[in-house]
């Protein structure tokens, strides 16, 4: 499967100019950035993260205590950390946890994107019901949620309300950073654009490798 997507005008096959995923995030819809460990979702949703703050928009980020973020990786690359909130869910509250905090946030009004990481996560039951009340709350206050998955890429998203699935890769190692390549696996959203790919640096352990 090709990077990017192709859109279909009146039966010609029209390639529209790439963009930065942070410009093409729909607003009141969840969006999955899926993929085994060795991908870039949280170099993803870090590029995410730095364009949100960059419009003045306040970001969250959800995690399980121990957590992938590295506070000097993400100042590194460009993240404010005094105005990025973080919640640390302790794994004793399970899974589910995560959700909630996330809804939480999003009750608030107050943000204009919060990340969930679900990487590890296994969440019970029907994904509709969770799924269902973060979108109501997502279009009652013009928000996003980036959810955090590492469902790979043949195997199928989180839930039928995610509006847009993507697949990050990481390429070669060069001069300390590397490209990152975004495929669209589920579009339900419409975006008339490829995704560009973008060179963000490396994190502090990938530094000096090949």
């Amino acid at each position: 499967m090709a990077f990017g997507t192709v859109i279909d005008f009146e039966a010609r096959h029209v390639r529209a100019k790439a963009l930065p995923l942070s410009e093409v995030l729909p607003r009141g819809r969840l969006v999955e950035i899926s993929g085994r460990h060795s991908c870039a979702r949280t170099t993803t949703a870090v590029s995410c993260v730095i364009q949100a703050q960059a419009r003045a928009e306040l970001v969250a980020w959800v995690q399980p205590k121990d957590g992938a973020l590295f506070p000097p990786d993400l100042a590194a690359a460009g993240v404010d950390l005094d105005s990025l909130i973080v919640v640390h869910v302790p794994h004793h509250a399970g899974s589910f946890a995560l959700v909630r905090a996330a809804e939480w946030l999003a009750r608030s009004g107050a943000f204009g994107l919060t990340v969930i990481d679900l990487s590890d996560a296994l969440l019970p039951g029907s994904s509709v019901n969770w799924q269902g009340r973060l979108q109501g709350l997502l279009r009652q206050y013009d928000g996003r949620i980036l959810l955090l998955t590492s469902n790979a890429c043949e195997e199928p998203s989180s839930g039928p309300l995610v509006g847009l699935r993507i697949e990050p890769r990481r390429g070669p190692l060069h001069a300390d950073r590397f490209e990152v390549r975004t495929r669209i696996l589920k579009d339900k959203v419409g975006i008339a654009a490829e995704l560009s790919s973008v060179n963000p640096v490396a994190p502090s352990g990938l530094r000096g490798t090949t």
